[in-house]
């Protein structure tokens, strides 16, 4: 095995806080933040034939988008949004383009989110280089997912349906499928966390007026919640969210092979917005359910195939009632969180985000050809008008949480940086999460520690990561695959050992100085810190080798990877709910189906309900158990 790639650690410019470490770290990370709103600078400079130098600076925009090493702040992309602007300023504006009407029903926050997004400009900027390489990646997905080996049973299923749906619908809801279930065995499931938008609290007034306009909406202020903590890049590399980014990540692979999703939402408590409940796959004027909270399509009575809107309002037998119950339950104590009187009337929220309705982007889409083209935009009035023909959809709104993201994004870089720290301070406090400010802020520091500083502790890995959503999972010729990279990230206990012990091995090896001036115990937290990186990074690609190898069909390299390397190891694994769900699947992959029943039963994460019912319905799948 090779080396392990060194760390280098910049030598900051002020003393150890949790604020601005990480604030330097947010501004420089490649997969972490994207940095402020800036319009990349057009130099001029002398052109040939308009036509010709116009569509040479495209194709070389594009060429340049595919680097492995792009990030928002590389001289790369610079150059790529100079290149677009150039070709975009030599256009004429044919596409159509108006301002959705839909986003008139937005709230006045998320209003303030289309003017940052600057939708109706022409003109690119590097936050929109961003965009593009996230919509790149999610269009390579799509492609090599949609080419995998559809699930069997399912796969039987679509063959009896095919009368019924016709060639192409089955063909699509079969893709479909396929997205669906690459989300749920990729994106680790999390609780979903408490949502505070619409209860913040308003200060009390003294004169008997009415009460103020409440001072801040959570995801601005960096407060986290359900759906916006990663954005869809950061889901992709990070591996894990809830089952609202779960739905919102299928949304978008979706879009790419042209399919149509939305999430259907059921009324609120008093006042508040509807709550999400599960995707549907829009075929024709047809509803299919898969639930991500689950991990599961939503079954037909057989327990076999997908269900429809239509038959889960018509037989309440599918959602039970209050006093019945239903087939999703799992005991009167386990019930499914959702009944039949909630669904009779849904809402639909759809994909909006503020890019995707962008001027510029319908532009470039229009110009993208052969193996350039990908998913840019959606047109939300159209897709709303096709929803609202069918008599279970109440309504169709654009769905908040593309531009809860945004906000929570700037939000929490905010908070980290400490500026206005005091106004913020007594913001979060009315807000009622957390009282104490302090412990909130090293939540947020946490939750960086996790996610974006791994890869920083870990080129390897982030190398590696990047390979794996493209589908390179093994080495080709001379091009290493996402393994290869995955197997240098995996350094040693010993090398662990020395690093956080030795300080003259962390010099000589990683080039990790001891600042001057500071003694062995100042210096402390950021060994401590570097080394907890350094362990996430080996433990994560652990778990993808495992992945990796699924994706491949050499199952029993990944049961080996994720059960025994896993699963079965000394260290708490953040991996073990994806390992052991990943598990049942490799096993069940291989035949194994009791024993594949067993790992889904003995499950207690976020997913244990779908993963018991999972159980249930295999009991009647044929086995080929084998010792």
């Amino acid at each position: 095995m090779s080396a392990p790639q060194p760390i280098r650690f910049s030598k900051p410019r002020c003393p150890w806080s949790y604020r601005r470490w990480v604030m330097l770290l947010l501004l420089a990370h490649a997969v972490g933040c994207e940095p402020a709103q800036r319009i990349a600078p057009i130099t001029r400079q002398p052109v040939a034939t308009a036509p010709d130098a116009s569509s040479r600076e495209l194709k070389n925009a594009l060429e340049l988008l595919q680097d492995p090493d792009l990030t928002s702040e590389s001289p790369t992309a610079g150059r790529i949004a100079y290149g677009l602007n150039s070709w975009i300023g030599s256009q004429t504006d044919s596409s159509g383009w108006t301002v959705p009407a839909l986003t008139s029903s937005l709230p006045a926050e998320l209003q303030r989110v289309l003017v940052y997004a600057r939708i109706e400009s022409r003109k690119f900027n590097l936050i929109d280089v961003g965009f593009l390489r996230e919509t790149l990646w999610l269009r390579d997905i799509a492609s090599w997912v949609s080419g995998q080996k559809l699930d069997p049973a399912f796969a039987r299923w679509l063959d009896e349906a095919h009368e019924d749906l016709g060639a192409a619908n089955a063909t699509r809801l079969g893709v479909a499928y396929r997205l669906f279930d690459w989300t749920v065995r990729n994106v680790q499931l999390d609780p979903v966390s408490r949502d505070f938008r619409d209860i913040v609290a308003t200060p009390p007034v003294d004169n008997g007026a009415k009460s103020p306009t409440p001072l801040g909406y959570a995801p601005r202020f960096g407060v986290p919640g359900p759906g916006y903590r990663f954005s869809p890049q950061q889901l992709l590399l990070y591996g894990h969210g809830d089952f609202w980014q779960r739905s919102w990540l299928f949304m978008l692979l979706a879009r790419q092979q042209g399919i149509d999703v939305a999430m259907l939402a059921i009324p609120g408590s008093p006042g508040q917005q509807p709550r999400p409940w599960c995707t549907a796959v829009l075929i024709d004027d047809r509803l299919f359910l898969f639930d991500s909270r689950l991990g599961l399509v939503i079954p037909q009575a057989d327990k076999r195939g997908v269900v429809e809107l239509a038959d889960v309002i018509r037989d309440s037998r599918i959602l039970g009632t209050n006093e019945l119950p239903g087939r999703l339950d799992l005991s009167p104590q386990q019930r499914y969180p959702v009944r039949h009187a909630d669904v009779r009337q849904v809402t639909a929220l759809i994909d909006g985000s503020p890019h995707y309705l962008g001027r510029r982007m319908r532009h470039l889409q229009q110009a993208l050809t052969g193996d350039q083209r990908m998913v840019l935009t959606t047109s939300p009035g159209d897709l709303a008008e096709r929803l609202e023909r069918h008599p279970g959809v109440g309504a169709v709104r654009i769905w908040r949480i593309g531009y809860d993201a945004i906000l929570y994004r700037r939000g929490r870089e905010e908070t980290l940086s400490g500026d206005d720290r005091v106004q913020r301070k007594a913001h979060y406090e009315r807000m009622g999460w957390p009282n104490d400010y302090e412990t909130f802020e090293k939540l947020l520091v946490h939750d960086y520690e996790m996610h974006a500083w791994v890869f920083q502790s870990s080129r390897p890995l982030a190398d590696g990561r990047k390979k794996h959503l493209r589908g390179m999972f093994f080495k080709q010729e001379e091009e290493p695959g996402a393994a290869n990279y995955y197997l240098q990230a995996r350094v040693s206990d010993r090398i662990l050992k020395n690093f956080l012990e030795d300080p003259g091995f962390r010099a000589k090896r990683y080039g990790f100085v001891q600042r001057p001036g500071q003694d062995k115990n100042g210096n402390q937290p950021r060994v401590e810190r570097a080394y907890r990186g350094m362990v996430r990074a080996k433990q994560s690609a652990t778990y993808w080798i495992g992945l990796a190898n699924y994706e491949a069909g050499r199952f029993e390299v990944a049961l080996d990877w994720l059960q025994n390397r896993t699963l079965a190891t000394r260290s708490d694994s953040p991996w073990e709910a994806g390992a052991r769900y990943n598990v049942g699947r490799t096993l069940e992959a291989l035949g194994r189906v009791s024993k594949a029943r067993q790992v889904y039963f003995g499950d207690e994460s976020a997913q244990s309900h779908g993963n018991s019912l999972r159980a249930r319905w295999l009991a009647g799948r044929p086995t080929e158990d084998k010792n």
